[in-house]
């Protein structure tokens, strides 16, 4: 008899365990901060990550956690860097083009590049072909450089650039 007792409380506990860890998991959510970072960019980051702006880069870092280190970049459509990249985007053709809002495309690629795998880049609808990848005029971008994906993309879906 008390075998069973024994049986049915692991088994309670068990069921306890499952039901608290899948509340905490669907109800988490990690604490964001949404800052003017500077008078061009607007964007969420995780409240744990420190920031600073060195010329037109601002560079998040978190010493808890590198999942959420990266660097946000306003640059020229001249810029060598973003002509690298493209090149890469086009040679390899392993990305996405997608539209951010009306005005704006968001160009994500994977390319090893000063220490971040995943790139994505905010280019304004008007001033670029996306069928050649090439610009039709001089404009500025925002390139958003960290190494997971989807923490990259997202940043760069929900902030707010003046182009």
């Amino acid at each position: 008899m008390n075998k069973k007792i024994i049986e049915y409380l692991i088994i309670a506990t068990a069921v306890i365990l499952l039901i608290y860890g899948g509340y905490s998991l669907m109800s988490y959510k990690y604490l964001e901060t949404e800052k003017d970072i500077t008078d061009s960019i607007i964007m969420y980051y995780p409240s744990s990550s420190e920031y600073k702006i060195v010329g037109d880069t601002v560079e998040f870092r978190n010493l808890a956690y590198d999942f959420y280190n990266m660097d946000v970049s306003k640059l020229n459509s001249t810029d060598g860097r973003l002509t690298n990249l493209l090149q890469h985007f086009a040679n390899v053709n392993q990305g996405t083009v997608d539209y951010k809002n009306e005005s704006c495309y968001l160009l994500t690629m994977e390319f090893e590049d000063n220490g971040f795998k995943y790139h994505s880049i905010i280019i304004p609808v008007k001033s670029f072909n996306k069928d050649n990848l090439s610009f039709t005029n001089k404009t500025n971008v925002y390139l958003f450089d960290g190494n997971n994906r989807e923490f990259v993309v997202d940043t760069a879906f929900n902030s707010q650039v003046i182009l």
